[in-house]
């Protein structure tokens, strides 16, 4: 989506096994903090959706997140999510 000159794109990312973020609830990640990303739902491997996801749901890996933000900040917890 654009408006006035911010782009920003929802964009799937997926928790890797290896990933810092494995196992951490989102109030710890900091991925608001860290990334300036917005966590819109988590799509759980069993096909569960959680949307508007509260603080003290836990990524695991295979978790899919979906997020808005910028291309760089998408970009940056992407890496993070490896």
């Amino acid at each position: 989506t654009q408006s006035s000159g911010l782009a920003l794109k929802f964009e799937e990312l997926t928790v890797g096994p290896n990933s810092r973020l494995d196992g951490v609830a989102l109030k710890d990640s900091s991925i608001r903090e860290d990334f300036n990303v917005i966590v819109i739902a988590v799509k759980k491997p069993n096909g569960e959706m959680v949307f508007n996801p509260g603080p003290g749901v836990v990524l695991q890996a295979s978790d899919v997140v979906i997020t808005l933000g910028d291309k760089e900040q998408i970009g940056r917890l992407a890496s993070a999510l490896d």
